[in-house]
């Protein structure tokens, strides 16, 4: 193996260690070979609940949708609620995510991680984003089921019955 020095600016020394391994975290969803690499890791910072951005890409995270811009539940704004809870579950830490391709807007479609947890699974269990069958071929229903059941993040507000815009989640 050839060592290359790198200089580092700005990125931390776990970014260099996830994006540089070989052992870079899979997603704990299935569907996944273990021996596939990363397309992209580092630090994240949140643009809303289901998109972040990492070395300046955009990444709409696959299979889930969160509250759009300016959604209320009552006097809650859910929209920030979900982004919130997203960039809470990312910290500082690396976030891990393997693409699967790029949506209409240009962004990679990707299931990101952080140390190995789904960030889908999470949010939607939390229950600030719901399962989108139709791109997670229902990854994260059982994670709806749970927090609809338990009335947990939006489950659990008095929200408007167009939500979710004309969207479908059948």
């Amino acid at each position: 193996m050839k060592i290359t020095s790198i200089l580092l600016t700005g990125l931390s020394l776990s970014l260099c260690l996830a994006a540089c391994s070989n052992q870079a975290e899979k997603p704990s969803s299935p569907g996944y070979e273990m021996d596939r690499q990363a397309d992209i890791a580092g630090t994240a910072s949140v643009i809303d609940g289901d998109t972040i951005e990492i070395h300046g890409q955009r990444i709409r995270l696959s299979g889930f949708d969160a509250p759009e811009r300016g959604a209320r539940c009552g006097a809650i704004n859910v929209y920030q609620k979900a982004s919130l809870a997203l960039a809470d579950m990312i910290g500082m830490h690396t976030v891990t995510c393997f693409s699967q391709g790029t949506d209409r807007y240009g962004r990679i479609v990707a299931t990101c991680s952080v140390k190995g947890v789904d960030l889908g699974h999470e949010l939607v269990r939390k229950g600030w984003a719901r399962d989108w069958p139709q791109y997670s071929q229902r990854a994260y229903a059982e994670d709806e089921v749970s927090a609809r059941a338990n009335a947990r993040g939006i489950w659990g507000l008095d929200c408007p019955g167009d939500l979710w815009g004309e969207r479908t989640y059948d």
